[in-house]
């Protein structure tokens, strides 16, 4: 009787495991790709060795539902990309959108809970892995199986970014250091193009209304490319009016630009400006401090102004209305201690106040391009050598920005 017992018990043992083309054939998926769900240890085996890798029958059925919902992104159109996730600061950065999606909160509210997590545990470890997912279950207080999914979607946005791109992380070196003073500073930054332009000495926002007037662009374009003759880096958000305006001067002549964006890097817009996006995309810099896994939210814009002005030694209000997105930069510069420019003509404009507020708060009226060139120069901002990277070529940036023969104040009127 024992041994009829035992019989059975090993029969049922051996329909639960699994050799790998078994496995492959029940997850109705090729062995290469098992071997590297193994190697990324989104499946656990529970024996491997050289002679052989077996699988328990529980594992598989909890990864099956999981890889078909997976496989829909793809019958759906989705291909698997050409981004890797191949190291700790891109698997940290999967992590990290999977788990403000998971506790669905801003990037602010995740950050610390995140932080402390990582006190317990190794946030490069992919969160589906074994020995820290029970910790992410508890922390986020869901099932292991709703996390496994969410984080599964998440990874699968990440691979869509295109090859060459790259997630800079807060404390890394390629973080821009004038940026990383701020309280704006995200944790993550994804960045397509030139990433050499973080480390760009000189560097000014050009920002304004998306409904601006032909005369405001206009002014926009002419300044954007005498910044430019003046070895001035142009930052703007590559919205409508005038942040397209001042990206097109830059590129028409060559110069280097910087597009701050409120997508991810996988999205345009607005629409009528990709063609600019993909043109910075080559010439210039893209920067977004969304994943590719965030969904573009309202106030993902008025945000990514905290990030613009991060970067940017100077901002400077074109055209603005008293409801302009513009003004939220404008109150990220003083908040930042970065000089903030406003038109004389903006000063006179008997319809909008917020022109006096802000020269009450600090900011410095400016007549004509000379008068920019003129303030920019004497900027003690412009003049921080410590902001500067020392291991690169900018180590006589101070002597090139105090040097009042190196500008060109060639006089256009910005009022």
């Amino acid at each position: 009787m024992v041994l009829g017992v035992m019989k059975m018990d090993l029969s049922t043992l051996a329909e639960q495991l699994y050799f790998t083309k078994e496995a492959a054939d029940y997850l109705n998926i090729s062995v290469q790709r098992l071997n590297r769900l193994v190697h990324d240890n989104k499946i656990i085996p529970i024996k491997k060795n050289p002679s052989g890798t077996v699988f328990h029958i529980d594992e598989l059925k909890k990864r099956k539902n999981e890889l078909e919902m997976f496989d829909k992104n793809i019958d759906k159109g989705g291909k698997i990309g050409m981004f890797n996730i191949d190291d700790a600061i891109k698997n940290e950065a999967v992590n990290f959108a999977a788990f403000m999606a998971l506790l669905d909160c801003t990037e602010k509210k995740a950050e610390p809970l995140f932080n402390e997590v990582g006190e317990r545990i190794n946030l490069a470890l992919p969160m589906i892995h074994e020995d820290v997912l029970q910790t992410y279950a508890i922390v986020v207080n869901r099932n292991e199986r709703d996390i496994r999914t969410l984080y599964e979607k998440t990874y699968f946005a990440f691979t869509q970014l295109q090859e060459h791109d790259e997630i800079i992380k807060k404390g890394s070196f390629d973080y821009p250091v004038l940026l990383a003073q701020t309280d704006q500073a995200p944790r993550f930054l994804y960045v397509r193009g030139r990433k050499s332009l973080l480390t760009e000495a000189r560097t000014v926002a050009l920002v304004g209304a998306r409904k601006s007037s032909e005369n405001a662009k206009n002014k926009t374009r002419k300044l954007a490319k005498q910044l430019g003759d003046n070895g001035i880096t142009v930052v703007s958000g590559l919205a409508r009016g005038i942040d397209v305006s001042a990206h097109l001067a830059a590129l028409e002549s060559g110069y280097n630009t910087i597009a701050v964006i409120g997508t991810n890097l996988n999205e345009y817009y607005p629409p009528e400006n990709k063609k600019v996006q993909l043109d910075i995309e080559k010439r210039g810099l893209v920067v977004s401090q969304f994943s590719p896994a965030s969904k573009t939210q309202r106030w993902f814009f008025p945000t990514r102004n905290g990030v613009m002005s991060g970067l940017s030694l100077a901002t400077i209000i074109m055209e603005a209305s008293e409801t302009s997105g513009a003004l939220k930069q404008a109150d990220y510069a003083l908040k930042q201690g970065r000089q903030l420019l406003i038109p004389q003509s903006a000063i006179d404009n008997p319809l909008i106040s917020w022109p006096r507020k802000y020269v009450g708060l600090g900011a410095v009226v400016v007549q004509t391009s000379a008068d920019i060139i003129r303030e920019l120069s004497q900027n003690r901002i412009f003049k921080t050598s410590s902001l500067t990277n020392k291991n690169s070529q900018q180590s006589t940036i101070e002597d090139m920005i105090t040097n009042n023969e190196k500008w060109n104040t060639s006089v256009i009127s910005v009022s």
